[in-house]
């Protein structure tokens, strides 16, 4: 008899040990991801994203998660530079902090939670990423690309 997806019905290869099942969210996360605080301008946010080549920024105050800021909402908050000078657009930018536009008490997970609950959290909320607390304190967070990675690896590697 062939294992199917309970989802979908899509037939499963054979031989996925059950091990992959019990995979958490410690063992695909990026730990001490790079943060900033909610005063931080909207204009480091951008900076920081682009050097650091990353979509999600958690927001924290003293290792305590505070907020989230996503790519998305960073660039529906941008002054538009066509239709405004662009000494207003920086001024904005350069002004404007991470906490007008960030979300705040973002949905978290824990280390321990099932890298299985964290996908289909991220799949059904429409999340991209969800940060990862450890006691009320910012110890990583896993994003879409984190899963992609290792999923990778099991593929790669036969499991």
């Amino acid at each position: 008899m062939q294992n199917r997806c309970p989802e979908c019905g899509t037939a499963l290869p054979e031989g996925v040990p059950a091990w992959t099942r019990h995979l958490k969210v410690a063992d695909a996360m990026t730990a001490s991801p790079v943060t900033l605080g909610p005063e931080d301008s909207l204009m480091q946010a951008v900076e920081v994203m682009r050097k650091s080549g990353i979509r999600r920024l958690p927001i924290v105050v003293a290792d305590t998660l505070v907020g989230i800021l996503a790519q998305g909402d960073l660039n529906r908050a941008q002054p538009s530079a066509i239709s405004n000078s662009q000494e207003e657009f920086a001024r904005v930018m350069d002004t404007t902090p991470v906490s007008r536009i960030m979300i705040q008490n973002p949905i978290t997970i824990s280390e321990e939670t099932s890298l299985e609950d964290a996908a289909r959290t991220l799949h059904t909320m429409k999340f991209g990423a969800l940060p990862v607390t450890r006691d009320g304190r910012l110890v990583g967070i896993v994003t879409d690309s984190d899963l992609l990675r290792c999923l990778i690896d099991l593929l790669a590697h036969g499991g």
